[in-house]
């Protein structure tokens, strides 16, 4: 089938593809988000910060342990009363504070700066049983140790040089843990993927400050490379991959649903409304699932479109061959009286008598096509405002029109369309010999009431059908109340009539 539509052919992608990227991203989003975030890296930092903290704890106790029976004078910075009611609590532990998405890398720690000056010999007394203390231990936790003296001299090393400029060591000479990021040394060469995670490129530097009597007489400079991501996700691959078959069967699952709630309903509407347009009403049927509400609803659209399609065209055929048969007879009529006009010999009463036909058919065929123009405006005008009935009573000559309605009564009906509807009926009671027509209203229902000929029986089903008439040889074109019908259908109000005694009783049901 040929299509003509306004929208542009492009590429767009099928609902089953964007069901599948959802799914995709469903899985790996929780993957991007941590490296995107760092979030690994930043726990992977602080643990092994906390780490740190713990054994440089242990070390200062034992470097101050040794260091306070030594003589000798009074040395290092004295702390101030908030640092002094800190570090004499029973408890004060200390948090891992640092961040790697907020705090800087600094440069490889420095070897230190040469000293001239003599260094106390109570730290050379000291520092070769700490050093051994951290070379054991440094087999386990993979740390690397180093003791500072009160002006940060590195005792661990030949010459001591000093590493006082660090700013993680001035922090720790000045009474408080120092701690940073710092990139490593060793000339270890980071493969580029290894960005992602940015563990591998750097060590975490934590500086403790030893203190006795309340001052501070050195310093513990630990290190240690944080774990990497990689390594992380090697240690535990067999959760990872346990994780990743239940996401990925939990995506597919949510995709199957969402293709069978979404793209299959999607698609029978498709099809459905294709159907409507190549004109089988018989396949716009209702599909067994609509999977969500609203494509419920879209499902009802489509089969209401459908029934109105369908009843448009029945009516189009309908008011097609009757409108083929009404006009038929007057045209058949108009072109025999003008073959006989056309002949010799004619008597002038017979001329006047067929040229009288030919003036009764034209009219007749006039206002048959009024009324099917009046027909065409009735289906395209909109419903609108309410008005009062008062002022949609028509005037129609040898008709007395009653209305037994309060003068402020109102109708669900633009004036228009209900001078319009009165009008039609009022002519139709006329035509069928009546007198008066009277109006009355209980609730929803307007009655409509005449004395004239009344309604055959068998002839109420039929009354609004279009065409229908019981006086086609006096002039009825049989479309008077299938006008009426068709504007009350726009305001979901009925038509029916009922058997009377004497006369036709119609009644207008209204919705409100």
């Amino acid at each position: 089938m040929s299509q003509v539509t306004g929208i542009r052919k492009r590429r767009r992608p099928s609902i089953a593809m964007v069901v599948a990227g959802v799914c995709a991203a469903l899985v790996s989003v929780p993957l991007i988000a941590l490296l995107a975030l760092r979030l690994t890296s930043n726990q992977f930092v602080r643990e092994t910060e906390q780490s740190l903290i713990q054994q440089a704890a242990i070390y200062a106790e034992l470097y101050a342990s040794a260091f306070s029976p030594l003589p000798g004078p009074t040395i290092g910075t004295a702390l101030t009363d908030a640092q002094k009611q800190h570090w004499g609590q029973d408890l004060h532990p200390a948090r891992a504070l640092l961040n790697v998405r907020h705090d800087p890398v600094l440069p490889p720690r420095p070897a230190g700066d040469p000293v001239s000056t003599e260094i106390d010999p109570r730290y050379m007394a000291i520092i070769d049983p700490l050093v051994s203390i951290a070379r054991g231990a440094q087999q386990t936790t993979f740390s690397g140790v180093a003791f500072l003296s009160h002006d940060g001299r590195l005792l661990n090393a030949p010459g001591a040089p000093s590493l006082g400029d660090l700013v993680e060591v001035q922090a720790a000479l000045g009474g408080d843990i120092g701690r940073v990021l710092r990139l490593r040394g060793d000339g270890n060469k980071v493969h580029p993927l290894a960005s992602l995670s940015r563990d591998t490129g750097f060590r975490v530097f934590v500086a403790y400050p030893v203190i006795v009597a309340d001052r501070v007489i050195g310093a513990v400079h630990i290190s240690r490379t944080p774990l990497n991501l990689g390594k992380f996700l090697y240690q535990e691959r067999s959760a990872i991959l346990t994780m990743f078959v239940v996401m990925l069967a939990l995506a597919s699952l949510i995709g199957w649903v969402l293709i069978r709630l979404i793209s299959r309903p999607v698609t029978g509407l498709r099809d459905a409304a294709m159907a409507v347009a190549e004109g089988h009403k018989d396949h716009a049927a209702a599909l067994p699932h609509y999977g969500f509400r609203e494509l419920a609803t879209l499902g009802e659209s489509v089969e209401q479109m459908a029934a109105t399609l369908t009843k448009r065209s029945q009516e189009i055929t309908t008011y097609s061959d009757h409108v083929t048969h009404e006009l038929k007879s007057p045209v058949t009529t108009i072109v025999a009286a003008a073959e006989l006009l056309q002949g010799d010999g004619l008597a002038d009463d017979d001329r006047l008598k067929l040229l009288d036909n030919i003036a009764a058919e034209g009219h007749r065929m006039n206002a048959l096509l009024e009324q099917l123009r009046e027909m065409t405006q009735a289906r395209t005008m909109a419903p609108g405002e309410p008005g009062k009935l008062c002022e949609m009573i028509p005037q129609v000559d040898g008709l007395r029109i009653d209305n037994g309605c309060p003068e402020d009564t109102q109708l669900p009906l633009t004036v228009e369309h209900g001078r319009m509807i009165l009008l039609h009926m009022a002519q139709n009671a006329q035509a069928h010999n009546a007198q008066t027509l009277r109006i009355s209203r209980d609730g929803h229902v307007l009655t409509l009431a005449d004395d004239g000929d009344g309604i055959e029986a068998e002839d109420i089903d039929r009354l609004s059908e279009p065409f229908f008439t019981t006086r086609r040889d006096t002039g009825g074109t049989g479309m008077g109340l299938a006008i009426c019908k068709t504007i009350l259908e726009g305001y979901g109000a009925t038509l029916r009539a009922k058997p009377g005694n004497k006369g036709a009783i119609f009644q207008i049901v209204f919705r409100r």
